[in-house]
């Protein structure tokens, strides 16, 4: 009943203020129509008189006269001052004879209007533009009324036509206010006024009481509207009505964006990784715990600029104004970052575009994660692999240069004591000799390999060559079956490394087998990964799977006589070719050995 009652009285009120006023005005134009006939009937016949006479003293074609006076050529300016200056004249001598018309020149070509001043710009209304235009389209005359009140002006449009070509418009008009016009009509209106206000009037007194309390409770909910800005735990006091809803809606509202933002505040909380979020203009909206105490932001960052957070020449907000103005994601980019005297930091940085479901750009997201301790971490650990890797390595080569040595020493002491060395201990020492040279050649080219160089190369032809060599030196203890592929693909190799590497492998394969036995070397293209497939077969005594983990690694053997190294190279040889090496063995069965290379 209560919301029947309001709502009438509204539209009660509605309808006096508006339905009445417009027919006391209908009634009022019809008076006032039939003074206004005759007058403008009166104004127009002047106004054409005022445009036939520009005609007439612009007696030639513009055109023509940039012709005559040589600017054919010139700028647009030079033409627009040259035209100005001629056809000023003439308007003025127009304006001396019609001195309350308002007069002028469209000229199309130099798309410009000269009213008699020195105003040579665009100075004319998209409106006039568009009866410029249409005048121009028709040929013929266009009249226009423009407005009833004070500022009501009569307008004609009179194509300048010079030799059968249109090539302006002249415009004359005359401002009602300045011939007496309204003067006549002012009585009539009064009368027609004084009623309307009389109506308003009455209307406006009644509702006076009810829009003042409509304004009381919208200033209320603004009030409230404020109150929730800053703190959306406070909700605002009931009201009455239609108002009273509204305000239980927005209550209701604030309560589920509170609990939204305190969801979002403690999921930021809890990631142990940085996160700011800004908007497009790039200022920002929220940053987590984190995120403020690793750049430092003072109090109050939201609504600034990422800019006067952060020093310009940062990295940061490079990355983060390509974002913005490219929609371009930003993941994983390693950033050193120093804040003032804070210890340098190593970030792992992400900047993403935020987006609306239909692709409209909100913001960006930065995300940075502190690596500095694990990488300081993964340094150490680095670091003491290195040593123990130093220490087993020098261990390698002292057991290894020793056992040479402690032979070498023994047949000295006995050449001291008999004063004469024998044929056999010479030819012991000469073998121990180059064994030690053996070793020394192997590690340092362990310690540092030749630099591959790599060129496309036929790998099924240094297989050939190897088997034969392979098969000229052991005379048939060993069988050696190959399995090459036709027409196999180039890979990119070193031929002299991979061959050293081929060796080393084939040399293990012939270690394992001492009582003879079968080397299997077959080729293949993989076309889905791209690579060719080299792989070297044995049927010795295996390999135990505790022993497979440190195959590869320097001075490792399980054999008496072996140096550890000859593997370990081979492995070094295929990584510096972009390859992969791999190993499967079984004792008592044999291993096999697949090299992969790129084509």
């Amino acid at each position: 009943m209560h919301k029947f009652f309001y709502g009438n009285r509204i539209l009660f009120l509605v309808t006096l203020l508006l339905i009445l006023p417009v027919l006391l005005t209908l009634y009022m134009m019809h008076i006032i129509k039939n003074s206004e006939l005759s007058i403008l009937e009166h104004q127009k016949a002047k106004l054409n008189q005022a445009a036939y006479l520009l005609d007439q003293n612009l007696a030639g074609s513009l055109d023509n006269y940039l012709a005559e006076q040589g600017l054919a050529g010139r700028t647009r300016e030079e033409k627009i001052v040259a035209i100005g200056n001629y056809v000023n004249e003439k308007i003025n001598h127009v304006k001396r004879e019609y001195p309350e018309v308002h007069i002028g020149l469209y000229y199309e070509p130099l798309h410009v209007f000269y009213d008699g001043t020195a105003r040579f710009d665009e100075n004319f209304s998209l409106r006039r533009k568009k009866a410029f235009e249409e005048t121009m389209s028709q040929r013929k005359s266009l009249v226009q009324n423009l407005g009833p009140e004070e500022g009501g002006v009569i307008e004609i449009y009179r194509p300048f036509t010079r030799n059968g070509k249109v090539e302006g418009v002249i415009r004359s008009a005359e401002y009602l206010s300045e011939v007496g016009y309204y003067g006549k009509r002012r009585h009539i209106e009064m009368i027609a006024y004084s009623a309307i206000a009389a109506v308003v009037l009455t209307g406006f007194g009644g509702a006076i009481y009810i829009f003042r309390d409509l304004v009381m409770q919208v200033r209320f909910i603004r009030q409230g509207l404020k109150t929730l800005e800053e703190d959306l735990s406070r909700t605002m006091p009931e009201a009455h009505g239609e108002l009273g809803e509204i305000v239980e809606g927005i209550n209701g509202f604030a309560r589920r964006i509170a609990e939204l933002n305190l969801y979002t505040e403690t999921m930021l909380a809890v990631i142990d990784e940085a996160i700011v979020v800004v908007n497009a203009g790039g200022e920002v909206v929220l940053a987590n715990n984190l995120a403020r105490e690793l750049f430092a932001l003072p109090e109050g960052f939201k609504g600034r600029m990422m800019g006067e957070l952060f020093s310009g020449n940062s990295p940061l907000l490079s990355y983060l104004e390509r974002t913005l103005k490219e929609e371009k994601a930003f993941r994983d980019l390693m950033l050193n970052w120093s804040n003032g005297d804070k210890s340098p930091r190593q970030l792992l940085l992400s900047i993403l575009p935020l987006k609306t479901a239909s692709g409209e750009l909100l913001g960006a997201v930065i995300n940075c994660r502190d690596l500095t301790e694990r990488m300081q971490l993964e340094e150490k650990v680095r670091r003491q692999e290195r040593l123990a890797a130093l220490g087993k390595l020098v261990t390698g080569v002292a057991h290894e240069i020793r056992n040479p040595l402690t032979s070498i020493s023994c047949y000295i002491q006995h050449w001291m004591q008999n004063k004469q060395p024998s044929t056999q201990a010479l030819a012991t020492i000469q073998r121990e000799i180059t064994r030690l040279d053996y070793i020394v050649e192997q590690l340092l080219y362990f310690a540092k390999p030749a630099e591959a160089r790599l060129f496309q190369r036929d790998l099924n032809v240094l297989i050939r060559e190897l088997t034969e060599f392979f098969q000229e030196m052991y005379q048939g203890k060993y069988n050696l079956l190959l399995d090459l592929e036709a027409d196999l693909p180039p890979v990119w190799m070193d031929a002299e490394q991979m061959e050293r590497a081929v060796v080393n492998i084939i040399f293990n394969a012939i270690q394992a087998m001492p009582e003879g036995g079968t080397i299997s070397i077959s080729t293949a293209y993989l076309p889905g990964r791209q690579r060719v497939a080299l792989t070297i077969a044995d049927t010795g005594c295996g390999i135990p799977k505790e022993n497979l983990a440190h195959l590869f690694t320097p001075f490792y053997s399980t054999r008496p006589k072996g140096t550890g190294l000859g593997l370990a190279i081979a492995y070094e040889i295929v990584q510096a070719h972009g390859g992969q090496i791999e190993v499967e063995s079984e004792v008592g069965r044999g291993t096999k050995f697949t090299i992969y290379l790129r084509t």
